[in-house]
């Protein structure tokens, strides 16, 4: 038995050894493969020549071939930029808006006035004579010509002001009539002439109302007749006693509930006396449910109680549900004839409000236009006739103190004509002043905003400029001098990616490139249709076709810090096989179209080169090719 467990150990040994055998053979004759699967798959094909035809391409923002420049009159602070750089605005559109402030210019010329004032006040201290009060006659004068001049520019505005409000008030006044009308038919139930909204609100609930009132009567009825049914059996006068109890509490509880839509139709109505009747509503329903036992036992005396106990019982139950609806439609009734009569008392005080404030607006216009142009005329001619005879007075005045004065008036009167230039300098400054809002007298685009909120523009000093979009577009574009001789002046370049409508770029001139004038040219196209200044986009135009030697697709060209290059593949051989290496080689772009591209380099033609990889792969990384 030990001889063959040694037996068996022996053979699994044996086993095993040989099982390891094959592994190690299999992964030795498969290690070639396994490693393939962890390279990177690249395909690659070989490099040829041919024709190609290059696209010059190329972007540029388009413009307006014109602009506008707008410059304040005057130094002014700017409190809002309402536009910014870029913006598309019309004519008359508000670009920005100024401080209420005069200008310095403005506020200089009335400093340097007061000033006068105040030497020719001086002045007038010295020789003895003070003309102030003349002056403040005549310049009160003259502030009420201005009124008077100004009332009479109104006047058909007045009148027809006038005639408007009349007009209103009487419509006013009839409205008020009628909302009284209303409130009187309310008043007599007359509900047809409230109008018809009014009218199918109450109408509504009152034929509920009345259908309710109607069932609870026939149920009612029916109680009655049970009732004296039994009070046939006997004990008549007992029920009828605690019948009497109960209708006399059904009558107190009726009233109070009167007394509650009462003050609801009020419109002062206190909740303080509503919540007060509720509690008596309430203690009175307690009361009659006493009554109503009362009530019941008095008919179970009858001797014909029994027969008509069940009907009695069911009708009051019916009654208790009737008379449960007859309430609730009961409230809803009022509760629509309290809100038509609030909404009508509303109307009417609102209306009345109105016509207040009509009345007085009238009664102020009415002065005015009363007033007819030969009386207006007339006081305009008195008031000026009269300012001049002030100014001719005082003038006199001050010639006869000139007189007596000598040297003295003469200066007075020098410093007069000084005050008299400077105030004609203040009125033109001041009808020369910039309106608040500063408005595009163009329409186009907005290139230039020098200033920005709470700084001062100088007088004379350009505060936008806006490109006139009306005046036609232009769009200039960066090339090759190699690229820019394959071109002419009228031909037709693509614009691509444009989605926007229609447009066209021709070809309008070619310029050196200051900026680099001996490798670029600069390409100015005309542009029409449907563009926009600021717009980019994105020109194409053909070259006719080239022959090259060696041409590759263009995900073949990579590029790096040290210049564009592609990737071959180079073959070496092993004992397990061909292993393939990417091998980098430096190259110039000779031209491109969308696929394509030519090139020049360290090449022979004929090379293997990478186009695509399925893992980023770097010169001398191991690849493997696809497999066909």
């Amino acid at each position: 038995m030990n001889e063959n467990k040694s037996t068996k150990r022996r053979e699994w040994v044996k086993n095993a050894i040989i099982i390891f055998l094959v592994i190690m053979l299999i992964l030795t004759f498969f290690s070639n493969t396994i490693m393939n699967y962890s390279l990177p798959e690249v395909s690659a094909q070989y490099i040829g020549g041919g024709t190609l035809s290059e696209q010059i391409r190329g972007s540029g923002t388009v413009t307006a071939n014109q602009s506008y420049e707008m410059k304040l009159d005057e130094t002014r602070v700017i409190a809002v930029v309402n536009v910014s750089v870029g913006d598309v605005v019309e004519k008359g559109q508000t670009i920005m808006t100024l401080e209420e402030t005069e200008s310095p210019e403005l506020e200089a010329a009335k400093k340097t006035l007061d000033s006068l004032k105040l030497e020719y006040k001086k002045a007038l201290l010295v020789t003895g004579e003070d003309y102030t009060l003349d002056n403040l006659s005549i310049k009160n004068k003259e502030e009420d010509l201005v009124l008077l001049k100004a009332e009479y520019e109104n006047l058909d505005d007045y009148r027809k002001d006038y005639e408007a409000i009349e007009d209103k008030i009487k419509s006013y006044k009839k409205q008020i009539e009628s909302y009284t009308e209303q409130l009187a038919a309310l008043a007599a139930e007359d509900y047809t002439s409230l109008g018809t909204d009014y009218y199918n609100k109450i109408s509504k609930v009152k034929a509920t109302y009345d259908a309710a009132e109607k069932a609870k009567a026939k149920t009612e009825d029916k109680i009655k007749k049970y009732e004296g049914d039994i009070a046939s059996g006997g004990n008549a006068e007992g029920i009828k006693a605690a019948k009497q109890a109960m209708d006399n509490k059904l009558l107190e509880i009726s009233e109070t509930q009167t007394e509650i839509t009462n003050e609801y139709m009020k419109s002062d109505f206190s909740q303080e006396t509503i919540d007060a009747l509720n509690a008596k509503l309430n203690r009175l329903n307690l009361d009659l449910q006493h009554l109503q036992e009362d009530y019941n036992s008095e008919l179970s005396k009858s001797s014909s109680y029994s027969r008509n106990q069940q009907l009695l019982n069911a009708e009051r139950i019916t009654l208790s549900t009737n008379q449960k609806k007859c309430d609730d439609a009961k409230l809803k009734f009022d509760t629509a004839l309290f809100e038509v009569k609030t909404d009508i008392k509303t109307k009417q005080e609102t209306t009345q409000n109105i016509l207040d404030e009509l009345m007085v607006e009238s009664e102020e216009l009415k002065g005015k236009a009363s007033k007819t142009d030969e009386e207006a005329e007339a006081e305009i001619r008195a008031a000026e006739r009269e300012i001049e005879q002030m100014k001719v007075t005082l003038v006199q005045k001050q010639q006869s103190d000139a007189e007596n004065a000598g040297i003295a008036a003469l200066d007075l009167k020098a410093k007069q004509d000084e005050i008299f230039n400077q105030e004609e300098l203040v009125k033109k400054l001041e009808a020369k002043s910039v309106d608040t809002e500063i408005k595009a007298q163009v329409a186009g685009r907005i290139t230039e905003l020098p200033f920005v909120a709470g700084e001062e523009a100088a007088q004379g000093s350009s505060i936008a400029k806006i490109e006139m979009t009306d005046k036609g577009y232009t769009l200039e574009m960066t090339v090759t001098t190699e690229q820019a001789r394959k071109v002419k002046v009228g031909d037709e370049a693509e614009i691509q990616y444009f989605w926007y409508g229609d447009a066209k770029a021709v070809l309008q001139a070619i310029k050196s490139d200051a900026a680099n004038p001996a490798k670029n040219k600069i390409l100015r196209f005309e542009i029409t249709g449907d563009v926009t200044p600021g717009q980019n986009l994105q020109l194409a135009m053909g070259a006719k076709g080239q022959p090259y030697e060696m041409i590759v697709p263009n995900s073949a060209i990579r590029e790096d810090n040290n210049g564009k290059f592609v990737l071959s593949v180079v073959a070496k051989s092993s004992p397990l096989g061909n292993r393939y290496t990417a091998e980098r080689v430096d190259i110039e772009v000779l031209a491109s179209d969308d696929t394509s591209s030519a090139i020049s380099g360290g090449l022979f033609g004929g090379e293997f080169i990478i186009t695509t990889s399925t893992k980023p792969i770097e010169a001398g990384m191991q690849v493997r090719l696809v497999e066909s």
